[in-house]
């Protein structure tokens, strides 16, 4: 296992023996930005008997077998130099999980790092925070045996714990709702990290993530991203007790992803649903961000680390070009004038790193031709793979960049109507013409941007040009001033310096 420090433009392979499953995740690094581009899983069920036999599923390990050779065999194919294995809880727990690396490792060259307890709930909560920076309150990874607490707080972890609560630890006899609830109370009154304390709970793991799943076709929620999803106390209440009385073919018709996990999910349901009681948790946050972007994060440098998680998987999204990232960060100073004064959308700070990413996104639809680019821009952007951003922010950088290249409305957008306001979507609208002025003014230069400077002064929007490059203010960018002073509340004034 390699202890280098991850490089910009590598790719990177995690692979994560779960109790469940067994999946490999390739991404491409950006900085701090993780991009998968091969995700694959296979479920083994290595911790299937574990509650019985304190061993691993004889059939479980030989189907883990299987698919760890076939990620060896495509890694080399790939060339992946840098290869992260490791094992959870199954494989730490079952008296014979040491042989069963033994046995990896003799097969495919690829030695399992067996995560303890502790570093299993670090490492989850490591990944937490990696697509949730100000994430605050508690971390919960459920796995099929375990599942991992830990605090969280923008200032770092705090305590963590682990207990025997994954769902196939607790799937011993048919499941019955009431004797599985007191069975998981038990064993949670044993924590000191739960005691009321409200807030948000931050939920990682295949079955939360299908059970956000399930909440998203009851509620008709306008996107489907998981990313980010919240569910209320009472919404979850709501999921867990439709899961538990579905069957298996009921299931399938309300998220056909949940069906692979019928017979898990009511019990994953029971223990979100005792863990949001015992904490008086306010909210479940779903994250798809875990254990394997932890692994990633903590190879990571102090330089890429300090980029905001969303500024770097915008300019990812963006590309890679040097000059796409540069024009990027010039437009994000350029356009920063023109706001103050604005009355704040998401708060001060937060408003200015979701202008930072839309900077970055802002020539995202080059390549498009442009009668494409009104149609697929919205729902691009609103399904990125971008990290740190609520799904109302994802609908407003959404919007941002659509208005960057038209100003009419998003076309069949449910989401733009049902998750932004109108004081919301007006910004979203001069954001984008914000946009549109720096890049066509500009010709996507960064170098002719600087010719030019803009501010926001005494209810006017003042483009102030140097007379050496006067020419390039064309009927053209002219109204495309005037689109940004009127979107903003302004009169547009040009001035030859």
């Amino acid at each position: 296992m390699s202890r280098s420090v991850l490089r910009d433009g590598q790719e990177a392979a995690v692979i994560d023996v779960g109790s469940n499953s067994v999946r490999m995740v390739v991404y491409r690094i950006d900085g701090r930005a993780m991009t998968p581009i091969l995700n694959e899983k296979v479920m083994a069920g290595l911790g299937r008997d574990m509650n019985r036999t304190q061993m691993l599923s004889p059939e479980g390990a030989e189907i883990a077998v299987r698919a760890i050779k076939r990620f060896a065999t495509l890694i080399e194919a790939l060339q992946i130099r840098e290869v992260f294995p490791v094992a959870t809880a199954a494989v730490r727990e079952a008296n014979d999980g040491r042989a069963f690396a033994d046995r990896i490792y003799d097969e495919t060259g690829l030695k399992l790092r067996i995560l303890s307890g502790d570093d299993e709930a670090r490492l989850s909560a490591l990944g937490v925070s990696a697509g949730a920076p100000d994430a605050k309150g508690l971390v919960g990874d459920l796995g099929g045996a375990s599942l991992e607490l830990i605090e969280i707080s923008p200032k770092g972890l705090g305590r963590g714990e682990t207990f025997p609560l994954g769902p196939l630890t607790l799937a011993r006899e048919e499941f019955d709702y009431d004797r599985v609830s007191e069975q998981v109370e038990k064993v949670l009154a044993t924590t000191k990290l739960l005691g009321k304390r409200g807030g948000d709970f931050y939920a990682v793991g295949g079955a939360w993530r299908a059970l956000g799943r399930i909440d998203i076709a009851l509620t008709n929620h306008p996107l489907g991203v998981l990313h980010h999803h919240q569910m209320s106390r009472a919404e979850v209440l709501k999921v867990a007790d439709v899961v538990r009385k579905q069957s298996k073919r009921s299931l399938e018709k309300l998220e056909e992803a949940a069906a692979k996990r019928a017979d898990t999910l009511p019990y994953a349901a029971v223990v979100l649903e005792r863990v949001m009681m015992a904490g008086n948790f306010d909210r479940v946050v779903l994250s798809a961000f875990g254990l394997r972007e932890g692994v990633l994060l903590e190879r990571m440098s102090e330089q890429a680390l300090s980029v905001h998680p969303l500024i770097a998987a915008a300019e990812a999204l963006a590309g890679r070009w040097s000059r796409t990232r540069a024009f990027g960060q010039s437009l994000e100073q350029w356009i920063a004038p023109m706001f103050v004064g604005q009355v704040p959308i998401f708060g001060k700070k937060r408003d200015e790193v979701v202008r930072g990413a839309a900077a970055r996104l802002a020539d995202v639809g080059g390549p498009l031709h442009p009668d494409q680019r009104v149609e697929v821009m919205f729902d691009l952007i609103l399904r990125a793979p971008l990290a740190a951003i609520s799904h109302e922010e994802r609908a407003f950088l959404a919007a941002a960049i659509h208005h960057r290249y038209t100003k009419a409305q998003p076309r069949h957008a449910d989401a733009y109507l049902r998750l932004l306001n109108e004081e919301q979507q007006a910004a979203a609208a001069a954001l984008g013409a914000a946009l549109r002025l720096g890049a066509d003014l500009s010709g996507r230069s960064e170098t002719l941007l600087a010719a030019f400077d803009i501010a926001a002064l005494d209810d006017k929007l003042v483009l102030r040009v140097k007379k050496r490059v006067a020419h390039l203010v064309t009927e053209t960018a002219s109204r495309r001033l005037d689109a940004a002073a009127q979107a903003l509340g302004l009169t547009a004034e040009t001035k030859i310096v």
